[in-house]
């Protein structure tokens, strides 16, 4: 069976000039930022799930050392935990997807506007205009269950890396960066 391409080579172009200048757009230059320097430790999948490292045990003090080990080393790795959850967490509940478009969509139009808005005779300046919206975007925040997501995020997160961190032992690499062999 052949490999079929979906897109013309001018599309496929089109698509890597966007990405290009995506990727050079000084607004979205926190993404760059964000994987060069939190992402780069990223540890492979095999390394994260090797079940040959797994083991329980009651010491505190050895989970105390597991935990300090691990978390350093795979702090990455959680770091993109934390983040899949907190999507999860905004994508599953839609009045609070819909309150943080709505709040970066307010902002952006407020941004946008040029001098002072007139409304029913009344005049608002840029500045009323931001305290206004900001009051009207935590109203909705607390309405929408933001605080209630944000603790499952932390709930779920402690959980999920602190259980890990205690579960799976250190590398060898590991136990040759501390000196104990």
């Amino acid at each position: 069976m052949s490999s079929q391409t979906f897109l013309s080579e001018a599309a496929q172009s089109q698509l890597g000039a966007a990405a290009t200048a995506i990727g050079n757009d000084p607004r979205l230059s926190f993404l760059g930022k964000l994987r060069e320097g939190r992402l780069a430790n990223l540890r492979p999948l095999g390394d994260f799930f090797d079940k040959d490292r797994i083991s329980f045990n009651t010491s505190f003090q050895t989970i105390s050392q597991r935990w300090n080990y691990n978390l350093q080393y795979f702090s990455a790795n959680y770091f993109l935990i934390i983040l899949v959850l907190g999507i999860y967490a905004v994508i599953t509940n839609w009045l609070l997807l819909f309150t943080i478009v709505f709040i970066f969509g307010g902002f952006f139009l407020i941004s946008r506007a040029n001098g002072s808005l007139t409304i029913a005779g009344n005049t608002f300046s840029t500045s009323s205009l931001y305290t206004g919206y900001a009051v009207v975007s935590f109203l909705l925040l607390l309405f929408s269950g933001a605080t209630g997501a944000i603790f499952w995020i932390i709930g779920a997160a402690a959980l999920i890396i602190l259980g890990h961190a205690a579960l799976l032992e250190p590398s060898i690499e590991g136990d040759f960066a501390d000196g104990q062999v």
